[in-house]
C-alpha cells in the first residue's frame, strides 16, 4: 500500500491495544489534535499520538483519510479542532471518546453521536467524500 502524508484537517487513526482505534485531526506542522483519555484535548506529535496506553499501545502505523490514493482533509475541521486544545471533556469510552470528538472537528456538531469508529468512518466519508485509509508516511 503506497504511503501518503496527510492534508491538514485530515481525519487520522491508529489502532489500540490491536481492537480498538483512536482518531484525531491532523493540524499541519507534523501536529494532531486528539480527545486523550483523561478528557485533555491536545496537540501531540505523530510518535505522542501512537504511543497510547502507558507504552502497552501495539500499534506502529497512522491511517490518513484518503480518497482514491490521495489525503483529503478539511481547513474547517483543522480550526475547529485547533480552536479545543487545552480544553477538556467529561472523558467516556461509551458516549464522549476521541471519535465523537474528531467528528465534531468534521461538522461543527460537538454533540453528535458518533461513539465508534465505524460512526466516525461514514462522517469521514460523508463530508470528505473519502473511500480508504492509507498509512502516513512519517519520515
Amino acid at each position: 500500500m503506497d504511503q501518503v502524508k496527510p492534508e491538514i484537517g485530515s481525519v487520522v487513526h491508529c489502532e489500540l491495544a490491536g481492537f480498538i482505534d483512536h482518531s484525531g485531526i491532523y493540524v499541519g506542522r507534523n501536529r494532531i489534535v486528539h480527545l486523550d483519555g483523561s478528557g485533555l484535548i491536545e496537540k501531540v506529535s505523530p510518535e505522542q499520538f501512537i504511543n497510547r496506553l502507558n507504552g502497552y499501545n501495539l500499534a506502529t502505523t497512522i491511517l490518513v483519510s484518503c480518497k482514491n490514493g490521495k489525503p483529503i482533509g478539511s481547513k474547517a475541521a483543522a480550526k475547529r479542532a485547533r480552536e479545543k486544545v487545552g480544553t477538556r471533556l467529561n472523558y467516556s469510552i461509551h458516549s464522549n471518546n476521541c471519535h465523537k470528538f474528531s467528528s465534531g472537528c468534521l461538522t461543527g456538531d460537538f454533540e453528535n453521536t458518533d461513539i465508534l469508529f465505524s460512526d466516525l468512518t461514514l462522517t469521514t466519508d460523508k463530508v470528505l467524500e473519502t473511500n480508504e485509509w492509507r498509512v502516513w508516511d512519517i519520515k
